[in-house]
């Protein structure tokens, strides 16, 4: 057995045959007459490499695993059964942050099992789980063992950054969420003795590891509630969950966000009133063990930190209400009341991703100024002068500036912004109304930080580099009046708005051009005529790309939401929009910049409302949002 003496983390510890299933994330399984708390185990087509993994270099040197499934598939089971058998007697360590782990660098144990379920709430933290961090454990021998979801771990895997290499690093073992045909041969023989898997396996609409979890009954608590302040209280917590929130919510956060679910008259009774009528049915057991919130400590006992979803039900509501606005008092909640702040810059990024920018400005603004987080600072300066707020945008920088450490950043962000407010005065209107808060001058030079506003002016004095970059920029954000401009001394813009022309099927104007002896023009006239109306089968490709959205993968939200942008779904965009996919909002501004779009200058620089409806022009004059 382990020593204990080589372990002096704060963090806690214990044995891996003392650990209790609970403990370790196991969700509780649906109950049965004299049924013992977990059912017998099924053993899984993938249990022989999980061994051999986790084993393979034991014990001069240990591994890095990480279970990949959904939600209920069995992979916190099947990982505590493998370690349950190989090591007993190691030690279990069970970290609350990554900074617990990062702590133990100089002064590393041995074999122990750092058990990271939902590795997750890990990564990307501050501070994050690092490379160098796991393989000085490994190099130790130690296990590190973590579970993720797929789109989760298409997330993680991602990038080139540290922790993106971290992830790919470990040996990934697949689990699927229904069985294979030899494991249920298995399980139908351990069936005829447990009672429990037997009931499971006659369900057909649901897997036997998401039907021993209770995720019918879950589903049920949810959509068949007893009464509208349990299902409000539940879909307050799922949708925090939807917008990254990791951390268990407050009664105080929770009573704030159920406002905004409950219908009028619901609305008549008292917040304590609401949480008496709703926590009896969401937060205890029912009679087949399993609940759709759990209730969780601050560290302390007796005391409680807040509530957290289970995660079949988290997914199943992130699946049904995808693209379901979230109501502004749950995000009013969430970004005055979240207490972490790596859940606050997760929901600023989801506000940002889904054009709501109020949240994300208060989001941004307490990250700043109450955790000196210097990038929410940079962030929140960017935001501000889209909107025309040189001063409030010159007043967070400055007091980052002020701070006991400067980023370099921040520096150079403040030169930035002393000439972008020079410039944008030299094209102000002397006089005269604003247009939503923003006059067309000014706001085109805010939009991008002037990016734009540059490159034309260094295209006029000849540079070929900088007139190419222009046109491309151009042709990205839907510029279409400003290529037609540019078109005919050109060849670039040329060839750039024929492609626009192209990618819509507009026959018309590609005719007109072709006709007025643009070749681009002709040519894409003439590819377009060979080939079939890519409409015929979109829909199939559309749907297609969503679930490999929905499954994390990678590059398929920007094919999706290009494929939607070239054939101008506004109402598929705007759905993208909501469900926070990445390149949605970008391609959505464009579609409204070919349309010149009437809201087009307020939506870049404010955003939308909570429920998706374009900002009003009288919300939106200079520091409205400051509140």
């Amino acid at each position: 057995m382990a020593d204990p003496d080589d372990f002096s983390a704060s963090f806690d510890r214990l044995r891996v045959d003392s650990a209790l299933p609970r403990e370790l994330g196991i969700h509780s399984a649906i109950s049965a007459d004299g049924a013992d708390d977990l059912p017998t185990y099924v053993e899984r087509s993938f249990d022989f490499k999980l061994r051999a993994v986790l084993s393979a270099q034991l014990p001069d040197r240990g591994n890095f695993v990480v279970m990949v499934g959904g939600s209920s598939a069995g992979k916190t089971r099947s990982l505590y059964e493998a370690i349950c058998e190989l090591v007993p007697d190691w030690w279990l360590a069970l970290p609350r942050a990554a900074s617990d782990l990062l702590g133990l660098r100089s002064d590393p144990p041995r074999s122990t099992v750092f058990w990271l379920d939902e590795l997750q709430q890990y990564l990307g933290t501050t501070p994050s789980l690092t490379n160098e961090c796991v393989r000085m454990l490994q190099r130790h021998g130690n296990l590190v063992v973590g579970t993720l979801w797929p789109d989760q771990y298409a997330q993680w895997t991602a990038g080139r950054d540290d922790v993106h290499q971290l992830v790919r690093s470990a040996v990934p073992i697949p689990v699927s969420e229904s069985l294979d045909r030899h494991e249920r041969s298995k399980a139908l023989v351990i069936a005829e003795n447990d009672r429990r898997i037997e009931d499971a396996l006659r369900t057909g609409h649901v897997g036997m590891t998401q039907m021993l979890a209770g995720g019918p009954r879950l589903v049920m608590s949810w959509e068949q509630p007893v009464n509208p302040y349990a299902k409000a209280m539940i879909s307050a917590v799922a949708d925090a969950h939807r917008l990254g929130v990791q951390s268990p919510l407050s009664e105080e956060l929770l009573a704030d966000a159920m406002f905004g679910y409950l219908k009028p008259h619901e609305r008549v009774s008292t917040a304590e009133h609401w949480l008496a009528q709703a926590v009896p049915h969401v937060a205890a057991p029912e009679h087949d063990g399993v609940s759709p919130l759990y209730a969780a400590d601050d560290g302390r006992p007796g005391t409680l930190a807040g509530y957290t979803i289970a995660d079949y039900l988290a997914q199943h509501v992130r699946r049904v209400w995808r693209s379901e606005p979230v109501p502004h008092q749950a995000w009013q909640a969430l970004v005055t009341r979240l207490r972490r702040p790596d859940d606050l810059r997760r929901v600023a990024a989801s506000a940002t991703a889904r054009l709501r920018y109020r949240y994300a400005e208060t989001a941004l603004t307490r990250l700043a100024e109450e955790f000196g987080d210097d990038r929410a600072a940079l962030e929140l300066a960017d935001l501000l002068v889209r909107q025309d707020r040189f001063d409030r945008a010159t007043e967070v920088l400055r007091s980052r500036l002020e701070s006991d450490s400067p980023d370099l950043m921040v520096t150079r962000r403040h030169l930035d912004v002393q000439e972008l407010r020079r410039r944008a005065d030299e094209v102000r209107p002397p006089a005269g109304p604003r247009l939503r808060g923003l006059s067309r001058e000014v706001a085109e030079i805010v939009a991008d930080g002037g990016v734009t506003d540059h490159l034309r002016t260094v295209a006029r004095t000849g540079s070929a580099i900088a007139a190419e970059r222009l046109v491309d920029l151009l042709a990205e954000r839907g510029c279409v009046r400003e290529l037609r401009d540019r078109a005919d001394d050109d060849p670039r813009a040329a060839e750039a708005l024929a492609d626009l022309y192209a990618a819509w099927g507009d026959v018309q104007p590609l005719r007109e051009r072709a006709d007025a002896g643009d070749e681009a023009a002709r040519l894409r006239l003439k590819k377009l005529r060979r080939e079939p109306d890519r409409r015929t089968d979109a829909r199939f490709q559309i749907e297609q790309l969503r679930a490999l959205v929905d499954e994390g993968h990678g590059g398929s939200a920007i094919q999706l939401c290009g494929l939607l942008f070239e054939l101008r779904d506004e109402a598929a965009l705007r759905e993208e929009l909501d469900a926070g996919t990445a390149g949605a909002a970008e391609r959505l501004i464009a579609l409204y910049t070919a349309q010149e779009h009437r809201s087009l200058i307020s939506l870049r620089a404010f955003g939308l409302e909570a429920d998706g409806q374009f900002v009003t022009p009288e919300n939106t004059s200079k520091g409205s949002f400051d509140g």
